[in-house]
C-alpha cells in the first residue's frame, strides 16, 4: 500500500549529516518504488524476478521521468551546477563498482556489459546514470563500503543526497500529491458522494485541478489512478464503488435514475460512452442505451 506519509517522513528526517541524509533520502526512495510505482507483480512481469536491481532498472527505462529530470535540469540552475560538479568530479575519480550496470536499461547482467563506461555520469540529463549512482552509493553505504571519515566517501554522499532529494521533493512527492484524493475519510466521501462534492485532486496540463468523482469515471488514463488514504485507485475501483453507492439507495427509483442520468452525463465523446458500455453494460440494473450511446 503506498503511504505518502511514510514516503514524506523519510524525505523530511534527513536533516543530518550528509551520510544521515542520503540514508533516509534513499529510503523515501526506495519506499516509493516498492509501495507507490511498482508492484512485485509488475516487476515480476518486467524482469521475471522481484529482485531490488529489477526496480532499479525499470525506473531508469520510465521515459516520463526521464523527461522530468531533463526539464528539472533546465528549470533548477544550482541542480544543474550540482550535477556538472559531479560528472567532473567522476570523469577525475570513476565509482568503482564490481558490475557493469552502469548505462545499461537491461534487465539481465549479461546484457549490459558493453554498454555504458563504469562510475562515470556523461552529461547532465544523462538518467539513467544518475540512478545507477544514486544506487551505487547506496549499495556501497549500506553495505558499510562507505567511510564517514573519508573526505571522497563523504563527497560522494553529498553529491547524491543534493540531487536524488530534488528529484524526490520536485517530481516523486510532488506526483503523488497530485494525485491525493480528497476528502480525508470514505465517511465524508460517502456523505457527499450525491451532492457532486466528492472529489478527487488531479493534474492536467501541469496544472491542479479538481473532478467530481463521476468526472473520474471518465477520466483520461494518463491521469489515472489518484491516491486515497495510501491505496491506489483506479477506474474499475471507482466504477465498483459508484455501482454500490446505486446499488443502495433503499429502492428509491426516482433517486437512482437522477443519479445515473448524472453519471451517463459526463460520458460526452464516443470514447467516454465506450468506458458506460465496458464497465456498466454487463450489470443489467443500469439502463444504457445503446443507440443514444452512438449517436
Amino acid at each position: 500500500m503506498a503511504n505518502l506519509s511514510l514516503i514524506k517522513n523519510w524525505h523530511e528526517k534527513a536533516k543530518e549529516d550528509y551520510f544521515s541524509r542520503f540514508v533516509f533520502e534513499y529510503m523515501a526512495f526506495e519506499a516509493f518504488l516498492k509501495k507507490y510505482k511498482y508492484t512485485q507483480d509488475d516487476i515480476r512481469n518486467l524482469a521475471n524476478n522481484v529482485r531490488e536491481r529489477s526496480y532499479i532498472q525499470a525506473f531508469k527505462n520510465d521515459a516520463v521521468y526521464d523527461t522530468q529530470w531533463s526539464e528539472l535540469i533546465t528549470s533548477n540552475q544550482r541542480l544543474q551546477e550540482t550535477v556538472t560538479e559531479l560528472i567532473t568530479f567522476l570523469n577525475n575519480e570513476p565509482l568503482a563498482t564490481s558490475n557493469d550496470w552502469w548505462g545499461c536499461t537491461a534487465y539481465e547482467h549479461n546484457q549490459c556489459a558493453t554498454q555504458g563506461i563504469r562510475g562515470v555520469i556523461v552529461t547532465e540529463t544523462d538518467f539513467v546514470n544518475v540512478v545507477e549512482f544514486w544506487y551505487q552509493v547506496r549499495n556501497n553505504l549500506f553495505h558499510a563500503g562507505k567511510d564517514p571519515d573519508s573526505k571522497r566517501d563523504e563527497q560522494l554522499v553529498t553529491f547524491a543526497y543534493n540531487t536524488l532529494s530534488v528529484f524526490m521533493e520536485k517530481v516523486l512527492i510532488a506526483e503523488m500529491e497530485q494525485r491525493t484524493m480528497v476528502p480525508s475519510s470514505w465517511e465524508d466521501f460517502e456523505h457527499r458522494f450525491f451532492g457532486g462534492q466528492a472529489e478527487a485532486q488531479v493534474t492536467i496540463n501541469n496544472r491542479t485541478a479538481c473532478a467530481n468523482v463521476y468526472e473520474l469515471l471518465f477520466i483520461d488514463d494518463e491521469y489515472l489512478p489518484v491516491l486515497f488514504r495510501g491505496q491506489l485507485i483506479d477506474r474499475k475501483y471507482l466504477v465498483d464503488k459508484v455501482v454500490f453507492e446505486l446499488t443502495n439507495l433503499y429502492g428509491d427509483d426516482d433517486l437512482f435514475k437522477k443519479e445515473w442520468d448524472r453519471v451517463v452525463s459526463y460520458a460526452r465523446t464516443p470514447e467516454k460512452r465506450d468506458i458506460i458500455r465496458q464497465y456498466f453494460k454487463p450489470r443489467s440494473y443500469f439502463p444504457i442505451d445503446d443507440e443514444q450511446e452512438d449517436d
